[in-house]
């Protein structure tokens, strides 16, 4: 039974805890979280909700948590529930408590909906964006006629990664290339190679990496997104095959991974079909273990 639904301006340092003890399931809401301490990684519209039948001060086994701010362009909630967790997947005699958290979590979004008052800034503006979501979770909320519109992009496997299974550092690079960061200009460059709705202003202000020529043209690059998980991975055409897309994405892991947290755990949301990127995150020690969509 759901008697508690909380939410936090601020993150509650006893839902960290909590979290971490239930990684890696819970770790793109706990990284989340720890980027609220990034510059312009939050916002005075930021909410921390907390479902469960006891006070968080209590640190409940079974919970609901989410992060969601409905102020931002790109992905504005992340959900964690304690139903991804190996233990509980399997377990028919909790699926009622965790319809019912979900349940509890929709009101209350459509409550702070409500209280927040503005135009959403999503491009779909009676929508919000909840990202990486297990589809265990969206089974649930599918049943909650109306609530839950699947993005054309489909379902993702969530790949994991180590920070001391990487491959060994190596920042040589062939004559007349460089390492840099992306600049907001060079962002604008990484916005037109997608089809995912993103600004230049988002992205210059995520942990990246680039390879430049000499004319300070990027060619090859990558960033972590609000989540921690490795995003817009990309190699100009003329580049490829050189191994320069995987090198850069080691060197991104492991030299920007730990801003968010110590723990050594990185992830990606990569598509079935995408043969490249999986192989990639193979090569960089990674296994898929769930499903997710936006």
């Amino acid at each position: 039974m759901v008697n508690h639904v909380n939410s936090f301006d601020s993150v509650p340092q006893e839902l960290v805890e909590l979290l971490t003890a239930e990684l890696p399931y819970s770790l793109p809401l706990l990284r989340r979280l720890q980027f609220t301490k990034f510059p312009h990684g939050t916002s005075q519209h930021a909410r921390v909700i907390f479902i469960s039948d006891a006070e968080l001060s209590s640190r409940p086994d079974a919970y609901t948590a989410a992060y969601l701010d409905f102020s931002k362009t790109g992905t504005q909630m992340y959900i964690y529930s304690t139903l991804e967790h190996p233990r509980n997947r399997d377990d028919t005699s909790n699926g009622d408590l965790y319809e019912q958290q979900l349940a509890a979590m929709v009101q209350e979004v459509i409550r702070l909906r409500k209280e927040y008052g503005q135009e959403l800034l999503f491009t779909n503006p009676d929508r919000i964006l909840i990202g990486t979501l297990h589809s265990d979770i969206r089974s649930i909320l599918e049943k909650f006629e109306g609530r839950v519109e699947a993005r054309p992009t489909g379902i993702y496997d969530k790949w994991l990664m180590k920070r001391d299974e990487l491959p060994p550092p190596d920042d040589s690079l062939p004559s007349g290339m460089y390492w840099d960061s992306a600049s907001l200009d060079d962002c604008s460059i990484i916005v037109s190679r997608t089809d995912i709705p993103r600004t230049s202003e988002e992205l210059v202000v995520l942990p990246n990496l680039t390879i430049k020529r000499e004319d300070k043209t990027p060619i090859v690059w990558a960033l972590l997104g609000t989540d921690a998980s490795i995003i817009s991975v990309h190699c100009e055409e003329p580049y490829r095959q050189r191994g320069l897309a995987k090198k850069l994405a080691a060197k991104l892991l492991r030299e920007k991974s730990s801003l968010y947290g110590e723990d050594g755990l990185m992830s990606a949301d990569v598509s079935p079909t995408n043969m490249s990127s999986r192989a990639m995150c193979k090569s960089l020690g990674g296994k898929p273990d769930w499903t997710t969509s936006w």
